[in-house]
């Protein structure tokens, strides 16, 4: 079995792996969608592979094609989006925020916005990361990924977890299948004190020791950032 991360069991970007953020989505077109190659599909094509290796997790290998690319080719947001994950992935924030940022003047504003909140996210900024989300959210309103994002900020800003609680649902209301959305609803309601809710969602996972190791690493989340937070008022 695969193992499950609280926020998600596919591939995870970058610097946010331990927060488990959806992978970029495809942009370019398919091959097989594609008839006769002209320089602006052998473009998109180019970068489709480049996103494939981000998919991989081979974040520098990415970015070394991606550099090779700007050496002739026009740096399209479609590379910017890309450009700014393989940075992101090789740790390297304030290059990867600096593309993102372009991307939020154009068509791509949205990934824009949702790429500066992961990369708060790694740096552990999560009152950043819950703003940029925000940003994403009110451009594409209907996007399980950024409302998923979203309310995984909140939770672990821990400053308003009724919201967290109604973008997750909502989330899940959108992609009822997301493994990522699921877990991070189970946390939602832990910290909300509705259990009994919280275990009718556990229940719902078919076999007993994902639903063991998922009811673990959530309870386990709830008692780390409640211990994290009474060191801090301590302070």
């Amino acid at each position: 079995m695969k193992p499950v991360g609280i926020f998600l069991c596919c591939m995870l970007l970058g610097g946010c792996a331990e927060y488990g953020f959806e992978p970029v989505s495809s942009l370019a077109p398919r091959a097989s969608d594609v008839g006769t190659l002209d320089a602006q599909s052998k473009s998109h094509l180019y970068l489709n592979v480049v996103n494939g290796l981000l998919e991989q997790g081979r974040y520098r290998a990415a970015l070394a094609y991606l550099d090779q690319y700007a050496v002739n080719e026009r740096k399209t947001p479609f590379f910017q989006q890309l450009y700014g994950e393989a940075l992101l992935g090789t740790g390297q924030y304030d290059a990867a925020a600096s593309a993102f940022s372009e991307l939020t003047r154009g068509p791509l504003a949205p990934e824009g916005h949702s790429g500066l909140g992961r990369t708060s996210a790694a740096e552990g900024n999560w009152a950043a990361a819950v703003s940029h989300f925000r940003q994403a959210v009110a451009l594409r309103p209907s996007s399980p990924e950024f409302l998923n994002n979203l309310g995984y900020a909140q939770l672990s800003l821990g400053t308003n977890i009724a919201e967290a609680e109604f973008n997750l649902r909502q989330a899940q209301e959108l992609d009822p299948a997301s493994v990522s959305i699921r877990n991070n609803l189970v946390i939602a309601l832990l910290l909300s004190g509705k259990e009994s809710e919280a275990r009718r969602l556990l229940a719902g996972i078919q076999t007993a020791d994902e639903r063991a190791e998922v009811q673990k690493f959530a309870v386990d989340w709830v008692a780390r950032h409640a211990a994290h937070d009474d060191a801090r008022e301590e302070m």
